[in-house]
């Protein structure tokens, strides 16, 4: 499989570029950026496959015509952000050069947007997989992986907690502005529901060292897409916060003093705070240096209530850049014949084995805790630390 690669020398598309050229079913990976300076540097950092690589100096921002670019490539993968701005313009572009499509999308306007090209990719015969990294994408497995065990399901909940310290690029900052912002949506009820962003405050439990934590209400794709794949669900929801819960309330106050809606000003609050984050990191405290993920699944098993829980914590690249390269890596390898625009959570798409091996052997483990209800009281059973 020969990729073109957008988006690779950020802060999560390292990993993956770096995953992909260690791949004997990948060609070669061609980089595109606007800096060849940067991608010398890059190419140092690459210590299995560099010869895979190659740069191809492009600024997305002026591009005219990328299908042109796309068209030489089995593959067009972008963890180009933020994903409202470039999300659909590079699908659609890869459709229009007829090549598929993954990327690791986390903004619900953009898979929403991404997801009206259904019939035409459909049509093509082509594959446009979004949002495939660690939320969504881990989470979508762990969601699928427990939905899976259970006879029929009724609520996913899903939770993140961010380590800062992980993404400092300033379409992380955009993204992070872009979430807390105006109302979100959440599926409840069974309907989709828009809910003040920054709303609902929870907190969730996730593994060591990160504990308990402050999440919220946050603009995620989950709730637009997992209803989907789930007949008869009532409820999807998705909240999450960063670890320095200073942060949060300062995306917050952004998004109330209206800072983060006009666009010229969102780049400058963008702007300011990455250059001042370590200030505000050093005033917030110590927090835990990694990044987790938790999704509970309640639903029924041999006709009893039941609850599952995955949870997993780990460094952000590797939550997050694994799992967009083994996904690239089954297509490379014919194991995927589903056509059209799809979540990385749809039925029979992926084993979600496959990525929890994968992940425990870059040390990072899937941890399911399953609770049954007897009787009308909900006993803890079976924790273990892999999915076997």
């Amino acid at each position: 499989m020969r990729v073109i690669f957008l988006g690779g020398m950020g802060d999560m598309g390292k990993r993956a570029v770096s995953e992909l050229c260690s791949f004997p079913e990948i060609d070669h990976v061609t980089v595109v950026g606007r800096s060849r300076e940067k991608y010398e540097k890059f190419l140092e950092q690459v210590h299995n496959g560099s010869d895979k690589l190659r740069f191809e100096l492009v600024d997305l921002n002026r591009a005219e015509n990328l299908s042109l670019l796309f068209k030489d490539y089995d593959l067009v993968a972008s963890t180009a952000g933020p994903f409202y701005k470039y999300e659909r313009m590079l699908a659609a572009a890869a459709m229009e050069a007829g090549v598929d499509y993954v990327s690791i999308c986390d903004d619900f306007d953009a898979a929403e947007q991404v997801f009206e090209l259904d019939a035409a990719v459909r049509e093509k015969g082509l594959c446009v997989l979004t949002g495939v990294g660690w939320t969504p994408g881990l989470s979508s497995l762990l969601a699928r992986a427990a939905a899976d065990s259970l006879d029929t399901v009724e609520k996913i909940n899903v939770a993140w907690a961010g380590n800062t310290e992980d993404a400092v690029g300033l379409a992380v900052i955009l993204h992070s502005l872009h979430i807390f912002c105006g109302s979100v949506p959440s599926f409840l009820d069974g309907s989709l529901k828009m809910v003040p962003a920054g709303s609902g405050k929870e907190r969730i439990r996730f593994p060591e060292p990160i504990g308990e934590l402050n999440v919220y209400n946050v603009g995620h794709p989950e709730p637009v897409t997992m209803h989907r794949y789930f007949p008869g669900i009532a409820e999807v929801t998705l909240k999450g916060g960063i670890n320095e819960d200073l942060l949060n309330k300062l995306a917050i106050l952004a998004s109330k003093l209206g800072l983060s809606r006009n666009k010229k000003v969102r780049d400058l609050v963008a702007a300011f705070f990455q250059k001042t984050l370590r200030y505000w990191r050093r005033a917030a405290g110590s927090a835990p240096e990694v990044s987790g993920i938790r999704v509970d699944v309640k639903g029924t098993s041999a006709g009893a209530p039941c609850r599952l829980s995955y949870s997993a914590v780990g460094p952000m690249d590797v939550l997050t850049g694994v799992p967009m390269a083994i996904a690239i890596r089954e297509m490379a390898r014919g194991n995927i014949d589903k056509k059209g625009v799809l979540a990385p959570e749809a039925s029979g798409l992926f084993d979600p084995q496959i990525f929890f091996n994968e992940l425990r052997d870059r040390d990072v483990e899937v941890i399911i805790e399953k609770a049954v209800d007897v009787l009308g009281s909900t006993s803890a059973a079976d924790a273990c630390i892999a999915h076997n």
